[in-house]
C-alpha cells in the first residue's frame, strides 16, 4: 500500500490568479507551456499550468508518495499526468496587474526526475454562498516517481 513520504500545506494564500506550479529555479517555464486555454491543466517541461482564473484565492497542499496514491472521490475535479522537474523543487506562481508571487518550495527529493502527478480541485461553497461568491479553491497535488 502506498504511503506519504513528505507533505506541505503551503501557508501562503494564492490571490489573483494562480498560473501553476513550476520548478523553483525554472519559473519562466510556465510561460513556455502551450496548451488549449479551455483545458483545466496542461503539463510541460518544468511546469504544470493550472487554469484557475475563476477563483480569486487558492490554497495548495503538496504530497510526495512512494507509489501511486489511492484515488479520492470527494473532490470536484481530478487530473493525472506526468511532468519533469530539473531541480526537484517546486513552487506555485500567481500574478495579477503585473506582479508575481511565489508560494513555499516543496522538495521532491531528487533533481532531474520524471514524476507522475495527480491534482485534485475543490471549490468551496455552502448553501446560498455559492462557489462563485466564495471564490476560494483548494488544490491537492500528489507526486510519485514515474516508472522508467
Amino acid at each position: 500500500m502506498a504511503g506519504i513520504i513528505a507533505e506541505l500545506l503551503d501557508p501562503n494564500e494564492i490571490s489573483k490568479y494562480l498560473h501553476g506550479v513550476s520548478d523553483a529555479e525554472e519559473t519562466w517555464a510556465l510561460y513556455d507551456i502551450s496548451g488549449d486555454p479551455a483545458e483545466w491543466i496542461t503539463a510541460g517541461e518544468n511546469g504544470i499550468v493550472i487554469n484557475e482564473r475563476r477563483s480569486e484565492r487558492c490554497l495548495i497542499k503538496y504530497e510526495l508518495w512512494d507509489d501511486a496514491p489511492p484515488l479520492l472521490a470527494s473532490w470536484d475535479r481530478t487530473w493525472t499526468g506526468s511532468v519533469r522537474f530539473t531541480t526537484g523543487r517546486v513552487t506555485a506562481i500567481s500574478g495579477a496587474s503585473g506582479g508575481t508571487s511565489y508560494g513555499e518550495e516543496f522538495d521532491l527529493g531528487r533533481p532531474d526526475g520524471d514524476w507522475n502527478a495527480r491534482i485534485y480541485r475543490k471549490s468551496l461553497g455552502h448553501e446560498d454562498f455559492t462557489t462563485h461568491i466564495v471564490s476560494f479553491t483548494l488544490l491537492k497535488i500528489q507526486f510519485w516517481t514515474a516508472s522508467p
